[in-house]
């Protein structure tokens, strides 16, 4: 994130759509979809990737340098997160 940061000019955007897990994990569709897809990731793929909660993607963009975080929660599963410079 932070070379997203750095390649930006003043004011410019970074979108990106992730799922988001929900801070109460709860017997909703959504949270088991989401908790069912952060399973399949981790036996399928070797990525150092994981699925967060809102709190530590805002984080992961104040501490690259962004000055603003925005979800847009789109579905149960994916949320639209703009971080702006």
């Amino acid at each position: 994130m932070e070379n997203c940061y750095k390649a930006l000019p003043v004011g410019g955007k970074l979108i990106a759509c992730e799922p988001v897990l929900p801070e109460k994990s709860d017997e909703s569709h959504q949270t088991g979809a989401l908790l069912e897809n952060d399973i399949f990731v981790m036996t399928i793929y070797t990525a150092k990737g994981k699925n967060r909660f809102e709190d530590e993607l805002r984080q992961l963009g104040l501490s690259a340098g962004f000055s603003r975080f925005r979800p847009f929660y789109m579905d149960n599963f994916y949320t639209v997160l703009e971080f702006q410079k």
